[in-house]
């Protein structure tokens, strides 16, 4: 039986008989996972080392943007003093991967090194349970990022998040 493709993406064959998709998006998946924890974990340096040199990340609700590692590892720090006596779980479901299209990196990263560069979207959700046990949830977000291949691992080079209950008003 023939593989079924889906029309945006390319699917051909790679070692082992895995699809390059396939493995495109596993890789991705781990890159997720890896966010997660080091958010989970509030380890800035290792959040900050997923991005690239000049990425940008924005979260639409505060209207800031930061630009680089540097700014992103700062804000992950204030964060982490912010957020100190409780445990925080970031969740990221429905991951959709698409090529991204000609032009979505930024001429001052370099293009996409690997020849690789691909629009993600998930969902993500945040859960915080306090001292007594108790949960609450952050609200659920949209997220939109453009990741690039260099060096044999993807990066992300773009994030914007945007809060599902802004979408209301």
């Amino acid at each position: 039986m023939a593989p079924t493709t889906h029309p945006q993406t390319e699917v051909r064959t790679g070692s082992g008989g895995r699809t390059d998709a396939a493995l495109r998006y596993t890789e991705i998946l781990e890159l997720y996972a890896r966010q997660a924890w080091q958010l989970d974990g509030f380890d800035a340096d290792g959040f900050a080392a997923t991005f690239t040199a000049g990425a940008s990340f924005s979260h639409v609700s505060s209207g800031e943007v930061l630009v680089g590692p540097e700014a992103i590892a700062a804000a992950v720090r204030r964060v982490a003093e912010r957020r100190a006596g409780a445990v925080h779980r970031h969740w990221f479901s429905q991951l959709l991967v698409e090529p991204a299209e000609e032009g979505a990196v930024p001429d001052s990263e370099g293009g996409a090194a690997d020849g690789d560069a691909v629009r993600a979207r998930y969902y993500a959700i945040v859960s915080v349970t306090g001292k007594d046990g108790a949960v609450a949830w952050d609200p659920s977000c949209v997220v939109e990022d453009v990741l690039v291949r260099r060096d044999g691992r993807w990066l992300t080079a773009e994030r914007v998040v945007r809060r599902d209950d802004l979408l209301l008003r």
